[in-house]
Formats: C-alpha cells, structure tokens, sequence
C-alpha cells in the first residue's frame, strides 16, 4: 500500500510566500500537498481532483509590535478571543505554493500547483502567545490548478 501511494505523488516545486504588512511585520506562508485523489473521470477541465493540503503561518513581528505586546496576558490554551481584533494592511505579498506530479495508471500523469493567497491579516491588541509573540490571524484562499503532461502509464 505504502509503495502505492508513493508512486503516485512526486512532489516538483515548492515556493515559501511572505506578507509584509503596515505594522512592519513579516509573515512567512507555505502551503504543502499531503494527498490527491481523483473525484470526477471526467468534466470541463479533465478529471477533478480531490487535493488534501495544509497550510503554515509564521509570524516575524516588528520591534514596534513586541514592545506593544509586552505586559499583555498570555492567552489561555483553548480560549477564543472576540474582543481586541485591529485589521492591519498587507503592503505587499508573495504566494506561496507547491506542485506535485500525480500519476494515475488510467488518468495518466498530472502537474497540480496549489497556491495560496493571503488576503486579510488581523492582530489581536490584548492578549499575546507563548515567546511574547503576537496574536496574528491570516486569512488565506487556494487556488488550485492543473495540467495534464503525459497519457496514461503503464
């Protein structure tokens, strides 16, 4: 089962985003595919892929945002916070992205790219994270896309 599944997915290309936002904070995004199965034989672009993937945030806050967190409280493993959220401006992006070849013995062979684009940021002004970090939260949309580049192997 395991030879299976990794002869199926060959992992091409894989590009680290970034947002740089009004705050002079940096955030750091990737997105990685963990699987892809085929949904639909056939339809208006070939067949349609079920894409299973994840998605990592890392914050690099401003000198300016760690001291305005400083003294803040720690939140609570668990808790949610409704209260505190400012907007904060992306100036500028880079989506990340990873490619994948997946091969099918009836399909044939597919390049699939999932993007993500960050397109709102928020920060929350009253509580911060474990290591005095900020509470920042991302909101991102996928964009997947493929192409066939080769029929079906044997």
């Amino acid at each position: 089962m395991m030879k299976n599944l990794k002869d199926r997915l060959y992992f091409q290309r894989t590009e680290l985003g970034f947002v740089k936002t009004e705050d002079d904070s940096l955030i750091i995004t990737r997105v990685a595919v963990i699987d892809v199965k085929p949904a639909e034989r056939s339809g208006p672009f070939g067949p349609e892929f079920n894409i299973n993937f994840t998605v990592g945030v890392a914050i690099h806050p401003s000198e300016k945002i760690r001291e305005e967190i400083r003294g803040k409280p720690l939140l609570e493993p668990g808790k949610t916070v409704d209260e505190g959220w400012v907007r904060v401006e992306i100036l500028e992006k880079y989506n990340a992205y990873e490619e994948v070849v997946y091969k099918d013995q009836t399909l044939g062979e597919y390049l699939i790219r999932v993007e993500i684009e960050p397109i709102m940021v928020a920060k929350n002004t009253l509580y911060k994270l474990p290591d005095d970090m900020p509470y920042y939260v991302v909101r991102w949309v996928p964009k997947i896309s493929y192409k066939k580049i080769a029929d079906k192997s044997g």
